[in-house]
């Protein structure tokens, strides 16, 4: 979870067709409405194959696995926090390329 001490107002998501209304900052809502839209996304996916016996949760419960394997994939490589020295490097691999 992000945690931020910035000021925060409620902002509405839907997942699975259920509004859920979460307290975070104006700066990070664009960041919430990628993972809105990824989730979303996985959940329709994963929804097509029609798995017996499975209710939006279980559908739910099995993104919700997948996502957070990949996390722990990313913190594992070290990849979950940005390297400034790569980005540096790369911003200025691109600076170099528009000249």
């Amino acid at each position: 979870m992000i945690r931020t001490s910035m000021a925060t107002r409620k902002h509405t998501f839907t997942l699975l067709n259920k509004k859920y209304e979460l307290d975070i900052a104006d700066q990070l809502e664009e960041v919430y409405r990628m993972g809105e839209r990824r989730l979303n996304g996985q959940l329709l996916e994963v929804m097509r194959e029609k798995t017996d016996g499975y209710n939006d949760r279980d559908y739910l419960a099995r993104v919700a696995l997948e996502l957070a394997t990949e996390l722990i994939c990313l913190e594992s490589e070290g990849s979950a926090e940005p390297d400034n020295e790569r980005l540096v490097a790369l911003i200025e691999k691109i600076e170099a390329g528009l000249k």
